[in-house]
Formats: structure tokens, C-alpha cells, sequence
């Protein structure tokens, strides 16, 4: 009976580290680690696209603008002198990535299907930034649209017939019924778009 309690007293005690040494296992083998990384990489390259969407690239800020006053992020993706788009790069995108941070941006004009680079830290000579990817990579991505030509936006397409007629300083302030005004072409108002799909993605 003795060693019957004995026995039964080991096995107890073989499972519970057992089940000790399984527990360690499995929460070291967990990259928690790397979780506040992910996440930083994260909002860090949607960050990123978002600054340089939201500003204006002007040659007065010491910038390389092919169209003077549209976005940073459009003079990089619809930009066609590649010197022009490397420096505007560094001076923008670079700058906000830390360089212990890698990244590629590419573009893409089928909606995602294939991908065209337009600059990679990976091999790009001078760069400071991670060369390889080692731990983890995130990207972010946002479209860019480029009209033909600027959008009339103080041109109404509409005549209106009034019955006071213009009123000095008002316009035209009572309407009796209105009609298309046909001389103006849809594409004069609203002009052909091209539009691009730019992916940021931050490695280290």
C-alpha cells in the first residue's frame, strides 16, 4: 500500500512539471517582443502616406516638384524624372522612418496585380537605413489620383433664367426655372483621371 502511494506521488509530481516545463515553452516560443514592433511599424507607414498625401510640395520648402502645389505623394507616384522622385523620397519619406527601419515603396496601375518600385533602402547606395528585413515588415497602402488638367471649380454648369435678372453685387438671386448650359464640355469641368496604388512597406 505504501508504495503504491509513493508511486502514485511521483506520477503526480512528474505531470505537474511536466506540465510546468510545457507552460515555459510555450510562452518563451511567443514573439512578444516583436508585437510592439508590428504595431509601431503599423501606424508608422500609414502615418507616413498620409503626411506626405496631406502636404503640399513647394519648390520654396527647398523641395524637387515637377507640378509646383500638388501633393508630395503626387509628385512621387506620377513623377517621371526618377532623379527628382530619389531625392523627394529622402528628403520626405526618409526623414520620417527612423533608420533602424527599412522600407520599399512601390506603385501599382491595376489595382494591386503587379507592383513597380520606385525606391528600395535595400539597394539603394547612401542609405542609412535596414538593408534586410530580420524580424518583421508591414506596409500600408493609398491611392493617388492625377487629373489631365485642374478641375474648373468655380465654373457652374447650369444657366438659370431669373425673373428680377442680375442684381448688383447678388448674382442672379431669384430662379424661374433653369436649363444645361451646353458649351461647357464634361471633361473641362470634371477632367480625366489617372489613379495609382502606392504601398509603403517597413521592414526590419
Amino acid at each position: 500500500m505504501r508504495a503504491f502511494i509513493f508511486s502514485l506521488d511521483a506520477f503526480v509530481a512528474f505531470t505537474l512539471a511536466l506540465v510546468a516545463i510545457y507552460t515555459l515553452i510555450f510562452f518563451s516560443s511567443i514573439p512578444s517582443s516583436y508585437y510592439y514592433l508590428l504595431t509601431q511599424g503599423h501606424f508608422l507607414a500609414r502615418d507616413t502616406l498620409y503626411s506626405v498625401t496631406t502636404s503640399d510640395c513647394l519648390t520654396e520648402q527647398g523641395l524637387l516638384c515637377e507640378e509646383n502645389g500638388t501633393s508630395v505623394l503626387d509628385n512621387i507616384a506620377f513623377g517621371t524624372n526618377g532623379n527628382y522622385t530619389i531625392t523627394l523620397v529622402n528628403s520626405t519619406i526618409g526623414n520620417a522612418i527612423p533608420d533602424q527601419f527599412g522600407y520599399t515603396l512601390e506603385s501599382s496601375n491595376d489595382a494591386g496585380a503587379s507592383w513597380s518600385t520606385l525606391y528600395d533602402t535595400s539597394s539603394a547606395n547612401g542609405d542609412s537605413h535596414a538593408k534586410a528585413k530580420k524580424k518583421l515588415s508591414v506596409s500600408s497602402q493609398i491611392p493617388v489620383f492625377e487629373h489631365e488638367s485642374k478641375p474648373m471649380k468655380t465654373v457652374n454648369p447650369y444657366q438659370y433664367k431669373t425673373c428680377m435678372g442680375e442684381v448688383a453685387g447678388e448674382g442672379f438671386v431669384i430662379t424661374c426655372g433653369g436649363e444645361p448650359q451646353t458649351s461647357i464640355a464634361h471633361d473641362t469641368l470634371v477632367p480625366k483621371a489617372g489613379v495609382r496604388l502606392v504601398k509603403l512597406t517597413i521592414f526590419i
